[in-house]
């Protein structure tokens, strides 16, 4: 065949990939992706053991493996062992790899599809120019490791380089003091580089990142303090200050297929769990018919409906975890929810780790003993009851900024970047492209994943579209069709919404409806939903279900891995653990009931238990608790005394089992194994999940019994009874837990 149509791919990521696959199978095009980087990947090339970019190796992402992947290209494909620790490749890859995993993933998808001959690596693209023909493009750019530069001229241009590649605004003191203890939350890797004083922290930036970065500092002090060692670092007695200027639903990454009894719609005890992209995008709930994108400003009515579903699964309101600053008041329910992604969060506000507070960031300043800053805080409607008033965070320590980041186009010379209508008072939207953000006003400029989100499936179907869109048409500046996908109006229509007073009803992300989006897409791109596994047009949406030609047959092999995970999930109580341990996090009310059948005095114990998240002391385990209860037992005989003790709960991903240990006389170190849970359905709705288990310590033999009520993805009690037998042994152990009665954080602490 002969080649008649060149492009230039600007970026290796994930949405580089893609587009260099896709017009590579078309057959059509000669293709070269210049990565300033030495290998591929974007912002998850960094390799285990590695420092990372914009986000750590080592973190885990916050959308399944079904999500963040591509159609054609299994998880179960990739090599993920490790070579830091020495680890094996897990017999079944994590449900939510690693950031380092995830490269792994987009280096074995660049060797399937024989992508590295088309990239040229350590290549900074310094100018990218349209030439008078106001068609064909000239690409400058300069080899880092020759220092040599290089100039060529396409056909066509492809964007692939992200939409978020430079840091958002920072509020750090001007130029002249010490700013080391203010660090942007891609940066933020521990406590121990950010201060090295007890104190305050304070994350700036509600959502995604913000929740994420506080999560992860409050995880950091809660390991800190209850790891084995004698010496804790000086920010094991911080606290976490979240400052956001609005509520935000804190989701966990496994939620209830069904929160609600289909019967009665009453509270359903023992939901089913899957990954939250599983649920949250879901065909099920668009109905019969053609599938568009809702790309617009959400109407209060609609909004409402957000909250209600956003609290179904979750579990309520979160006003249970005692704070005002999470919980949207009835009056601001009629603008959309927004959502942070985060195992942790919520029960390190209940117990206090983690203080929320609302308000907007005026400035920053540094106190004279040049190690703390005081943060000058604005109150705004509609999401203060204070609004007009200031206030100040005083003697913190140091600052997580969670701002964000901006678009920066620098390589694009002026006159094609006329072409987007640029607007830089609108950050959201500084371009102007058609509708799926694909196209702009020059025929030969096209983008993939470039806007707020972005989502693989959605890039895959992205580039297929633009390459048979280039194929099919010659290029005319002076005559480009504007109907269908190539229209501006949508992206028009948003940004004025972001500039007026509608900005209260754009929607977190202004792209948010990924199943629409895709769908949309899909339909132009001539690429095919799978329906057959699932029944039509029902079940989750996710990237292998849409298929098209030159689809590799490792599709079919994850829309079965997916078939067999609901499957799982409905009828063998998968995940239930994961939630299940999940729930336990944090402090209850303890009430225990000891029957004794022989001469030894039972009794009853009041008090508390908390579950305190730690790093695994194993690596063989995914999380890991070291619990502590303490209270009075008052004996059957009249006396009573101050109660104490400890065990290590660990999650094992791979088995999906919940172990307990016994701790060793440090009280901290993890001892001899004791327990492990088996879990199954309730007989009746009126019971939550239930578990056993069976252990022989010898001399004794301990069977114990387990029931765990949820509502939504909250655990709202659960209860653990033993039968104890051996030479010396013979009682029964109740032990009841419930969550304290809420008590608000107080905005004293400030």
């Amino acid at each position: 065949m002969v080649f008649t149509r060149s492009v230039c791919i600007i970026g290796a990521g994930p949405s580089g990939l893609a587009a260099a696959k896709a017009f590579l199978q078309h057959g059509s095009y000669v293709v070269t992706v210049y990565e300033v980087a030495d290998r591929v990947g974007g912002m998850w090339r960094a390799r285990s053991g590695d420092y990372g970019d914009k986000c750590s190796p080592e973190m885990r992402i916050n959308l399944s493996r079904f999500t963040v992947g591509f159609s054609d290209l299994s998880w179960s494909s990739v090599d993920l062992s490790d070579p830091v620790t020495g680890a094996a490749s897990p017999s079944a890859p994590p449900m939510f790899p690693k950031a380092w995993q995830v490269g792994r993933y987009l280096e074995k998808y660049t060797e399937k599809f024989g992508l590295e001959s088309n990239i040229f690596f350590n290549r900074k693209v310094v100018n990218a120019d349209i030439l008078e023909d106001m068609k064909t493009w000239q690409v400058s750019t300069y080899d880092l490791r020759t220092d040599e530069s290089e100039t060529k001229t396409f056909d066509y241009l492809v964007i692939a380089s992200g939409f978020f590649n430079q840091r958002g605004r920072s509020f750090a003191p001007s130029a002249g003091g010490n700013t080391s203890n203010i660090q942007h939350s891609s940066a933020f890797r521990d406590l121990l580089s950010l201060t090295e004083k007890s104190g305050k922290i304070a994350v700036i930036g509600g959502g995604i990142s913000g929740s994420e970065a506080a999560a992860q500092a409050a995880f950091q002090i809660s390991s800190a303090k209850n790891s084995p060692g004698k010496s804790k670092p000086a920010y094991a007695e911080s606290r976490i200050y979240h400052i956001i200027n609005r509520p935000f639903y804190s989701l966990p990454r496994y939620l209830p297929q069904n929160p609600l009894q289909e019967s009665s719609q009453d509270t359903n005890l023992a939901p089913t769990f899957l990954p939250l992209d599983l649920v949250l995008y879901n065909l099920s709930r668009r109905g019969e018919g053609e599938i568009s994108a809702s790309i617009t400003t959400v109407p209060p009515e609609k909004a409402q409906k957000g909250h209600e579903f956003m609290r179904s699964v979750i579990g309520g309101d979160q006003q249970e975890y005692g704070s005002p600053a999470l919980v949207y008041a009835a009056d601001q329910t009629q603008y959309p929810a927004y959502c942070g992604i985060s195992d942790t969060y919520l029960e390190f506000v209940r117990s206090g780790l983690i203080v929320p507070v609302q308000g907007w960031v005026e400035s920053i300043e540094q106190k004279d003993d040049g190690d703390t800053l005081d943060i000058a805080l604005e109150h705004k409607g509609p999401w203060s009851r204070e609004a007009g008033t200031k206030s100040q965070l005083s003697d913190v320590t140091g600052i997580i900024e969670a701002m964000g980041y901006k678009v920066d186009l620098d390589y694009l010379h002026d006159t094609p970047k006329g072409f987007l209508y640029p607007d830089s008072s609108c950050p959201r939207i500084p371009f102007l492209l058609t509708r799926g953000s694909m196209l702009s006003d020059n025929p030969t400029l096209g983008f993939v994943g470039f806007y707020e989100g972005p989502y693989w499936g959605v890039m895959e179907v992205q580039a297929r579209y633009i390459a048979n869109s280039w194929f099919e048409s010659t290029p005319d500046p002076m005559n480009f069709p504007r109907v269908g996908l190539n229209q501006l109006d949508t992206t028009e229509r948003m940004r004025h919404q972001l500039r007026s007073e509608g900005s209260l009803q754009v929607p977190q992300f202004w792209m948010a409806d990924y199943v629409g989006i895709i769908e949309e897409i899909a339909r132009e791109a001539g690429v095919t939903r799978k329906d057959s596994a699932f029944g039509g047009q029902n079940g989750p949406v996710f990237p292998s279900r849409y298929q098209g030609s030159g689809t590799d047959n490792e599709a079919d092999v994850v829309v079965q891995e997916v078939a067999n995970t609901l499957k799982a999930s409905n009828e063998d109580a998968k995940f239930v653990a994961a939630a299940v341990f999940r729930a336990m996090q944090g402090v209850w009310s303890l009430h225990r009931k000891i029957a004794s059948h022989n001469t030894n005095p039972g009794g009853v114990l009041t008090g508390t238990a908390q579950f305190h998240p730690r790093a695994p002391t194993d690596p063989a385990y995914a999380a890991e608790y070291l619990y502590i209860e303490k209270g009075v037992f008052s004996m059957d005989n009249g006396l009573s005394f101050h109660a104490t003790r400890r065990y290590v709960y660990r999650y094992n991903e791979t088995t999906d089992k919940i172990t307990a240990w016994f701790v060793d006389e440090d009280g901290e170190s993890t001892g001899v194994f004791f327990n492990m849970w088996e879990f199954y359905p309730p007989a009746d709705e009126r019971h939550g999940w239930m578990a056993k288990g069976h252990h022989w310590c010898d001399p004794d033999t301990y069977k114990s019994g387990c029931e765990f009520k949820f509502r939504g993805a909250s655990l709202q009690s659960f209860g653990i009874t033993y039968e104890v037998a051996g030479p010396k042994k013979d009682y029964n152990h109740e032990s009841s837990y419930e969550r304290p009665k809420n008590q608000e954080s107080s905005t004293s602490l400030l």
